[in-house]
């Protein structure tokens, strides 16, 4: 018994001589202060090409509907735009499947978040916007030690339950700042001029560019036209659209308002490749998609909502 109090005696001094140190303030996830916005996006695919003589017009009303709801130094984005080239040396594999799966029979032609609206786009964009959101999504990259890949790392939030239900999510990088003009590429001539019939753009020749011959929405007379908005390389995922979220989430298929994946414990991390057309002044951007599988069975997918941002 005497053994016993002394060894009880001994341990009580022992911890009252052991300091209170806090617990240790836990690693920050890369993810952890993305906030994922309640909102809907709109979501404009242009079929366009730089033979198109009438797609300099789809350009127009491209740029006007992305000015009228972005606003400058706002980082909510709301009108996310692709430009998908068919027929032209701008055209890459992401666009040739856009083209496929939001198929027209002519260009310059709009799709507005999966419905086909011709070059009438002003009213389903705003009618887009209106939306209440299933499921949002935003993300953060950085470029690789080396600078050949945007890794981009997405996190998704769930606002509405939603059951039996596939999603993918895919990173595309765009090109954007392209001017239309004609550029020597390994040694051989390539032809980005844009052809118009149009009066609001004048065809350059050669090396001289072509330009804006009257003022539109965020340019003037004179300025240089360029190719923007181009989707020319997509993640490198198992899925052509994308990670499937279904093995990321435990249950499946079923979510629930509130779910929240790219976290430390489900991350989402999809690399991009940086392959952008040699061309000098080219820029990139990054958008991220939530796409949904198609309810009639048949192959492709459908717009769900989406984020632009670096």
């Amino acid at each position: 018994m005497k053994k016993f109090v002394l060894f009880s005696l001994a341990t009580l001094a022992l911890a009252s001589c052991t300091k209170n140190e806090p617990d240790p303030t836990p690693e920050k996830y890369i993810t952890d202060d993305l906030v994922v916005t309640e909102d809907q996006k709109a979501f404009l695919i242009e079929t366009t090409g730089t033979w198109c003589q009438y797609c300099p017009n789809g350009a127009a009303l491209m740029l006007k509907e992305m000015r009228k709801y972005n606003v400058n130094g706002d980082s909510n984005i709301r009108v996310i735009g692709f430009a998908s080239h068919t027929g032209d040396p701008l055209e890459t594999p992401v666009q040739t499947l856009l083209n496929a799966t939001f198929p027209t029979s002519g260009v310059p032609n709009f799709y507005v978040n999966n419905a086909d609206a011709g070059q009438s786009i002003s009213g389903p964009t705003a009618a887009a916007l209106s939306g209440i959101p299933v499921v949002g999504v935003a993300h953060v990259t950085h470029e690789n030690a080396t600078g050949d890949t945007v890794v981009v790392d997405v996190k998704v939030q769930f606002f509405e339950d939603s059951k039996n239900t596939s999603y993918y999510v895919q990173s595309y990088l765009l090109a954007t700042g392209i001017e239309a003009r004609e550029y020597t590429v390994n040694g051989m001539p390539v032809n980005l001029n844009q052809v118009s019939s149009v009066p609001i753009v004048t065809t350059g020749s050669g090396a001289t560019p072509s330009t804006w011959a009257v003022d539109t929405v965020g340019k003037k007379s004179g300025d240089i036209y360029t190719h923007d908005h181009i989707p020319v390389v997509q993640g490198v995922t198992d899925f052509q659209w994308g990670v499937t979220l279904d093995t990321v989430n435990p249950l499946g298929r079923s979510y629930f308002k509130g779910d929240i994946f790219g976290s430390k414990y489900t991350p989402i991390q999809i690399k991009l490749p940086k392959i952008l057309p040699s061309v000098p002044g080219v820029e990139y951007e990054v958008v991220t998609i939530i796409w949904s599988e198609r309810f009639d069975g048949t192959a492709g997918v459908l717009f769900v909502n989406g984020y632009e941002g670096l």
